[in-house]
């Protein structure tokens, strides 16, 4: 079974990788695409995989555009940590919509039913409203437990729990990863800020480009600069610039204005 990923977050598509091989090692990932760009140039240059897997929020836009840009004809299924977009997602040649992050189980049951479908010539109607519907009830129900409330960090010899309430942002610096609190204290985290963007809650934290995770709380304002780009404003002040590029500057004002 040949396939495709469209996936932004390396670590996210390496995690999707192993998950597929060990469901079935005869399995090959042709490709991984971070961009609409690529994904384009690469479904008009090359033969159509049995399957792909895409991101719906990608670097450079939504993976849809994709869809509404070029015909493609082999099934996919959609990842992503929002449950928004069931509804569009089904409207394409969806077979299954997989919330991050990724569970092996609903993994394998997502490729069990592209081998029904498409494999043994067996005809499956899924009731697509009614799989939105799950989605949503599970969502509302497991809400609070869905995203991280809180971290352990090692301070001073002991470990010591701190509320994500208080977390003004993360940063990386010099390949290691540190929580700014809104009382200025700094914490060293033991964790990629692409897990930190998969278990934090996307209604309270934005990834601002690849240095930084900032909390709305430490949001201040933010400024327009050359080329069309935001600066933002935290407070605790961040020793660096925190810049927002111009292609996710549409995302930032959505998210800083709910």
């Amino acid at each position: 079974m040949n396939v495709v990923i469209i996936e932004d977050e390396a670590s996210v598509a390496q995690n999707l990788c192993d998950l597929l091989l060990e469901i079935n090692p005869q399995i090959t990932v042709l490709v991984v695409l971070e961009t609409i760009k690529d994904s384009l140039k690469w479904f008009k240059q090359n033969t159509a995989p049995d399957i792909a897997f895409f991101d719906i929020k990608i670097a450079d836009g939504s993976s849809f555009e994709i869809l509404e840009k070029t015909p493609l004809n082999f099934p996919i299924i959609f990842t992503t940590a929002y449950d928004e977009y069931a509804l569009k997602a089904f409207k394409y040649n969806s077979i299954d919509y997989l919330l991050k992050p990724i569970n092996k189980s609903k993994l394998e049951k997502a490729l069990s039913k592209y081998q029904n479908l498409y494999t043994q010539d067996k005809i499956i109607l899924d009731n697509n409203y009614k799989l939105i519907e799950t989605l949503k009830k599970i969502k509302e129900s497991t809400h609070k437990n869905i995203y991280k409330s809180s971290y352990l960090v090692n301070y001073r010899n002991q470990l010591i729990p701190i509320d994500v309430n208080t977390i003004a942002y993360f940063y990386l610096e010099n390949k290691m990863v540190y929580c700014k609190t809104i009382d200025n204290k700094t914490y060293k985290i033991s964790k990629t800020l692409e897990k930190l963007q998969i278990e934090l809650n996307p209604d309270l934290f934005f990834r601002a480009n690849r240095q930084f995770v900032v909390s709305r709380i430490a949001v201040k304002s933010a400024t327009l600069i050359a080329n069309r780009k935001l600066k933002i404003n935290l407070k605790p002040v961040s020793s660096v610039d925190v810049i927002i590029s111009k292609l996710k500057v549409t995302d930032f004002k959505n998210w800083f204005k709910h």
